[in-house]
């Protein structure tokens, strides 16, 4: 008595090589997203802000250099082969957002500069309401992980290694947001 049913043997046969084309074709798709998924899109140099979405989006300097960190989000070693960059937490609009990480959510601030500059306003009183948020206070807020009135940022906040040319390009970028 036979107790499986072999494929092979029911009406189910004809069904095999489209269930291996449909694989076939999944895999291909999987693969082509998987490919454009981080790489780097060509930028023309010609301002600050060029460089500085760069660094934003894919961690890497156009003057040859990849954007390191320490600290940040415990992501258990697992970010699918790829590394943290600043769009991963703040968004492609820097608006930042809610996210889910590992089983943890996590608070992404809006960082785009207007709404830096607002949040000092409400927050830091005479002595920034005139300047707003400074390319020191952004320099102490991502390579020292502090708030201009010297509070630590939250420990999700990855403390960048790079150049303070790479910083100033960031940071014009920042300044390009709507």
């Amino acid at each position: 008595m036979q107790t499986s049913v072999d494929w092979r043997r029911s009406g189910n046969r004809r069904l095999f090589p489209y269930w291996k084309t449909g694989l076939v074709i999944l895999c291909g798709l999987l693969a082509a997203g998987c490919g454009s998924f981080g790489q780097v899109q060509p930028f023309d140099g010609n301002s600050n802000a060029a460089n500085g979405e760069r660094i934003y989006f894919t961690a890497t300097s156009d003057r040859g250099s990849q954007i390191t960190y320490r600290g940040g989000p415990d992501l258990g070693g697992m970010m699918m082969g790829t590394y943290l960059t600043c769009a991963a937490c703040h968004g492609p609009d820097g608006r930042g957002g809610t996210h889910w990480m590992h089983m943890q959510v996590m608070e992404a601030p809006d960082i785009r500069l207007v709404a830096l500059n607002e949040e000092m306003e409400e927050h830091g009183g005479e002595e920034h309401a005139e300047g707003g948020f400074d390319l020191e206070e952004f320099r102490r807020a991502v390579i020292e992980g502090l708030h201009p009135d010297g509070e630590p940022l939250s420990q999700d906040m990855p403390h960048w290694q790079m150049s303070e040319a790479d910083l100033a390009d960031l940071y014009a970028f920042l300044k390009s947001l709507p």
